[in-house]
């Protein structure tokens, strides 16, 4: 078992690896950045980045995407690819969030890792 100490150690090495290092999603709060990881498997951060503004804009938070239908969504990810798989699994996400966790995101890793898509 990984201990604090262990992680800690960890991500000191990492850091002093690959100083600055930082991902190029564009995201303001945990729930988007959660989005937008899922939209991006199969595609490019620039792809992901030119439709998440439109899809924050229209679902601002978990529970405005939990209340969504595929229908609705896969048009709008469409050109990330795989839009029908990840439609299901950002709704699935989005209604976990609002069943499970109050709306938030989980800072801890086996629930957050237990969510549709991640």
């Amino acid at each position: 078992m990984t201990t604090l100490r262990d992680a800690v150690a960890l991500f000191d090495a990492l850091d002093e690896q690959h100083p600055g290092a930082d991902t190029e999603l564009h995201f303001r709060n945990a729930y988007e950045l959660l989005t937008a990881t899922i939209l991006s498997a199969q595609s490019t951060d620039a792809r992901v980045n030119m439709v998440t503004p439109a899809l924050f804009a229209r679902y601002p938070t978990p529970a405005a995407l939990a209340a969504a239908t595929t229908d609705e969504l896969e048009p709008q990810i469409h050109s990330t690819g795989f839009f029908r798989a990840k439609s299901k699994a950002l709704l699935g996400m989005a209604q976990a969030l609002v069943s499970q966790h109050g709306g938030e995101v989980p800072a801890d890793m086996d629930a957050l890792t237990a969510l549709p898509g991640v």
